[in-house]
């Protein structure tokens, strides 16, 4: 006679707990990006611009700032700051800036704007028109047209060069300066600060990597990256496949690309190297590569006050770039700076499955929390005495159903808390192992004991079956919500894996 299984139950956790653990191996892409190779060297540490030509330091002049109106094509009216040199008698260069994703109005740039004035350099910055721009949706062509439409206001202000108005675009900003630079040829130079060159779908994957490695975290949640960037996203969001490649290839105007070694979430020497060879494509040679120690996306170093403010360097260097051309298009040094390093290529990440991808994903995860709230409240209804009668006779089900109910939303809740706590310690450039590893180890707990609930909640209506009527449709579907939301948890990989031990 074979022997009874002493403890079921642990067993039964145990193998769910594994099965759940298998699945989330391969349920979802993998993520193991290539080592970058093509690597830059600097030719030196000094970023100063080259050639004998003669310019102008900065804080030469005292700037004259003034806030102005203007009309877009569209009909719409946005606010724009000007910023001009006091006291230069000839026609100025001049410099737009574009917005990157975290600014949009037209006080915006402050520091970049008043050191390139203070040079010489007349400077705009403009409100970005919102109606073009939200989170589920952006247009970059159309936000072109709206700087276009600046360019061209600027080109008529007589203390303005109209050959040397040039582009300044700022990480997002750096996808839709080029589109101007293209489609309007007159544009006299392009520099291109922290730009993210590749679609923001493979820098948002090679920036998440960066910040999870460099925080230590579990090699589990790096491969969420391709499940949580590679897929569908609901609502929208086609603009983060947005390639700046074809405009980039059209480029005859002298390009400053600038980036700081600090800043982790862009791509400093795979997209330098991606700039340099789509304008090669159209002949041009003509750029200026500069990497500043320390700085971060903005270019900003902290002073001895703990404030972040714009480099000097950077101030000193864009100004003489830009009065010094176009000697300076093409000076050597060609590439200087600090160091940069890029250990990992930026590239597309593996698409999820179609159940776990936009609408799908979220339409199962939103039934499964329904059907469990629906459960739960019966488990409760089962609780309810009335006369000694209980108002649904679960025979006994009824608190293992809330306490699996409880313990399975509980390891949701942990979960999502410790990604927005990983994330909140990546974005701050933090560190603190208690959260990164203590908290995985808390979510993987509370995880397995949620699995263990609901071997409980299984063996509890094992035992009290037959059930009948609302009673039994009431376990059933409390069992169906709750494996849809423990199967959902564990594609992000929250059970630990035999297969991944393996490999």
């Amino acid at each position: 006679m074979a022997r009874e299984v002493r403890h079921p139950r642990l067993v039964a956790t145990i193998i769910l707990v594994l099965i759940l653990g298998m699945w989330g191996t391969i349920a979802g892409p993998g993520w193991s990006p290539d080592p970058y190779l093509n690597q830059i060297v600097p030719q030196t540490s000094d970023t100063r611009i080259g050639s004998n030509v003669t310019t102008t330091p900065t804080h030469t002049y005292e700037v004259l700032t003034e806030v102005h109106e203007i009309v877009l094509s569209d009909g719409q009216t946005i606010k724009v700051t000007l910023r001009t040199p006091v006291g230069v008698d000839r026609p100025a260069p001049a410099v737009i800036f574009m917005h990157g994703t975290g600014t949009d109005q037209h006080t915006a740039f402050n520091q970049q704007a008043t050191t390139l004035a203070s040079a010489g350099i007349i400077t705009v910055v403009g409100d970005k028109p919102l109606d073009r721009y939200s989170t589920t949706a952006r247009d970059y062509l159309d936000l072109a047209a709206a700087y276009e439409d600046q360019w061209n206001w600027l080109a008529e202000n007589p203390a303005v060069d109209r050959s040397q108005i040039g582009v300044y675009g700022e990480s997002e900003g750096a996808f839709i300066a080029p589109i101007v630079a293209a489609e309007e040829p007159d544009v006299g130079f392009v520099i291109l600060v922290s730009a993210p060159v590749l679609p923001i779908r493979q820098q948002g994957a090679l920036a998440t990597d960066t910040y999870l490695r460099r925080l230590g975290v579990p090699e589990q949640l790096l491969q969420a990256i391709p499940r949580l960037i590679g897929g569908e996203l609901p609502g929208g969001f086609d603009y983060i496949d947005f390639d700046v490649s074809p405009y980039q290839r059209q480029l005859e105007q002298p390009v400053f690309i600038m980036y700081g070694t600090g800043d982790y979430s862009m791509p400093v020497i795979q997209g330098a190297n991606q700039i340099i060879s789509d304008i090669a494509t159209n002949g041009n040679t003509k750029y200026t590569l500069r990497y500043y120690e320390g700085a971060d996306h903005g270019l900003r170093i902290e002073n001895e006050n703990g404030d972040l403010v714009l480099s000097a360097e950077a101030g000193r260097d864009v100004s003489r770039w830009i009065l010094g051309l176009p000697a300076t298009a093409d000076a050597e040094p060609r590439i200087a700076g600090d160091q940069p390093v890029q250990n990992f290529t930026a590239e597309s990440p593996g698409s999820p499955r179609w159940y776990a991808s936009g609408t799908a994903a979220l339409v199962i995860l939103i039934a499964g929390l329904a059907l469990t709230v629906l459960s739960f409240l019966g488990g409760l209804i089962g609780q309810i005495r009335i006369k000694g009668q209980r108002l649904l006779n679960m025979k006994g089900v009824a608190t293992p159903l809330i306490v699996a109910g409880v313990s399975v939303v509980a390891a949701w809740v942990a979960f999502v808390w410790y990604v927005l706590a990983i994330a909140e310690l990546a974005l701050s450039y933090q560190t603190d192992a208690l959260i990164v590893r203590g908290g995985w180890l808390i979510c993987q707990i509370v995880a397995i004991f949620a699995a263990a609930m609901v071997v409980r909640l299984i063996y509890a209506w094992l035992r009290a079956r037959p059930l009948k009527g609302i009673a039994h449709a009431t376990i059933v579907i409390g069992i169906i919500g709750l494996a849809t939301l423990l199967t959902a948890l564990a594609y992000w990989n929250v059970y630990p894996s035999l297969l991944s031990a393996l490999t």
